[in-house]
């Protein structure tokens, strides 16, 4: 599959929803797979798909990277399994 390249698929009910059935060129040029979270925009009129960048940061500063306002509530460590050295 090439940049610029168009497939062609059909809006097919899936339960009591509609879906559209990726085809197996363009998950592998993009490397997805199955329950990979997908973000769906819409950009002058068209659906544009992609996939969800994984954040997983490693301190606090990368956490907050790039936050500059006022924190307004409470912190909730809920992975928290006890006797943690702190």
């Amino acid at each position: 599959m090439k940049d610029g390249e168009t497939m062609h698929t059909k809006l097919k009910k899936i339960g009591n929803s509609k879906g559209i059935i990726i085809p197996a060129g363009i998950l592998k040029v993009f490397g997805l797979k199955e329950h990979d979270p997908l973000d769906i925009e819409v950009h002058n009129n068209e659906l544009v798909i992609k996939k969800v960048k994984a954040f997983n940061p490693t301190s606090l500063e990368e956490l907050f990277e790039g936050y500059h306002g006022d924190y307004q509530g409470e912190i909730v460590f809920d992975d928290v399994k006890g006797r943690e050295l702190w």
